[in-house]
């Protein structure tokens, strides 16, 4: 399959590869204290936060695409259509994959040890580096897995906010886009490599998330 594929091709994967992992490497960080927030906090503020999360996972994807691009406008217009502009779009869609995977797992852990743990002088930075991460690290990787999965399938906020620029902002679903509009109907080689990738992702998360529930069942006997 990826020996068929064409220069233009591999351009496009290649694209979607740094786009998907950059915008990963910028919303772990963020979505890690959200989902610690969302799993242990009280506030009255907290649904207004869940909604506003699993926003852009609702919204049509053009939508969400036309915002980041007024967004970007009144910040900085030399921002819009450029690959840092598909890094933001992808990484604000995946966002809500990675909150709720992450809080599910931390979620399952008992706060009484953490609660032990502050008692003993503990940080909350020593306390989720030590007792929470410890035990959700299957749910973190199985997120960033799903996550990455759609950033690297993302396109209608891409289109939207980066164009479809090829060997710049042209990512593997804006290629098959292209390609098809064109008139070129073999898009086989970028669908089987799409198809492949999402699988392989989802199978991962899957797996992880489930492998964390046995340790937290066999370790609650």
């Amino acid at each position: 399959m990826l020996a068929v594929l064409n220069s233009t091709e591999w351009m496009a994967v290649a694209i979607s590869l740094k786009v998907s992992l950059c915008a990963i490497a910028i919303i772990v960080v963020p979505s890690m204290l959200l989902a610690t927030w969302l799993a242990r906090s009280n506030s009255r503020l907290k649904a207004c936060v869940e909604t506003l999360i699993v926003v852009p996972l609702v919204l049509p994807p053009v939508i969400v695409g036309i915002g980041l691009l007024v967004a970007m406008g009144s910040v900085s217009s030399s921002l819009a259509f450029t690959w840092w502009a598909a890094v933001i779009a992808s990484g604000i869609v995946s966002v809500p994959l990675l909150v709720r995977t992450l809080r599910a797992g931390i979620e399952s852990i008992d706060p009484r040890l953490g609660q032990v743990a502050t008692t003993l002088g503990a940080s909350p930075f020593r306390v989720w580096m030590t007792i929470t991460l410890p035990q959700c690290w299957p749910a973190l990787v199985g997120g960033i897995t799903l996550a990455w999965a759609r950033a690297i399938g993302e396109f209608g906020a891409t289109l939207v906010v980066a164009g479809n620029i090829q060997g710049k902002t042209q990512t593997i679903p804006l290629a098959m886009y292209t390609q098809w509009q064109v008139g070129e109907r073999e898009v086989r080689s970028l669908a089987v490599a799409s198809v492949l990738i999402a699988l392989t992702a989802v199978f991962v998360s899957e797996w992880l998330i489930r492998k964390g529930r046995k340790n937290r069942s066999d370790a609650s006997r």
